[in-house]
């Protein structure tokens, strides 16, 4: 007995649906809904705007939440010592269907001219409620990292870097280099550090997801881009 045309049209869908599923977290449905806040932590040495997360699962916000402020807690530990630390443009960055991001920037006044200034980040898998690591991203972190690397040294000359000479073994391909980033929907934000100059500031890049195909581990993609 043949089949009709719309019924084989009906399997096809199906077996599409079927494997986009099994491939990623696309299909899967929505979280329930995160809003992002601010707390407000004040000491004798320190003012910082922590930013945190409500609503949505339970793990996922705690470790979101704890994340961020296991980033910010050796600074205030440091503030102990007469180091003045205040927060700039700490934010959650990103609330995906899939992923939270979010980023700490951080100064601490030492006795110079001019206050340190750093960047710390944290990302969460919300349907996991784990925290997302760059090794965690990756099958092959060697090749990712050179992968990093190379995408660094095409993204750096279109910032306010420009064609001024930066330090390049701080995009050598090391965790340590790329460790503070966040997932966004248009790629993976790396924040590099002050790399030209204290003048020139903070220098971020963000790396397409597409130039990381390849070296993504299987359905990640649709988690870190949602």
């Amino acid at each position: 007995m043949r089949k009709t045309a719309a019924a084989v049209l009906v399997s096809v869908l199906f077996a599409v649906l079927t494997a986009c599923g099994s491939a990623d977290r696309v299909a899967t449905p929505a979280a329930p809904a995160f809003t992002a806040t601010t707390v407000k932590l004040e000491g004798p040495w320190y003012s910082f705007d922590l930013p945190q997360v409500e609503g949505g699962p339970d793990d996922a916000r705690t470790d979101f939440n704890e994340g961020l402020r296991a980033e910010l807690d050796p600074f205030l530990r440091d503030a102990a010592e007469t180091r003045k630390v205040s927060g700039f443009h700490s934010e959650v960055a990103h609330i995906g269907r899939h992923v939270l991001s979010g980023v700490l920037g951080i100064e601490v006044a030492d006795g110079y001219l001019h206050p340190i200034t750093f960047k710390r980040t944290h990302v969460t898998d919300i349907d996991t409620g784990k925290a997302l690591t760059l090794p965690d991203l990756f099958t092959d972190l060697p090749k990712a990292l050179a992968r990093l690397s190379a995408q660094a040294e095409v993204q750096i000359p279109k910032t306010r870097v420009g064609p001024n000479p930066y330090d390049k073994q701080r995009i050598a391909p090391a965790v340590e280099n790329f460790k503070d980033w966040l997932a966004m929907p248009d790629g993976l934000r790396v924040y590099l550090g002050e790399i030209a100059s204290h003048a020139l500031g903070y220098i971020d890049i963000t790396i397409p997801w597409s130039e990381l195909d390849g070296v993504l581990k299987p359905g990640l993609r649709a988690v870190v881009s949602s």
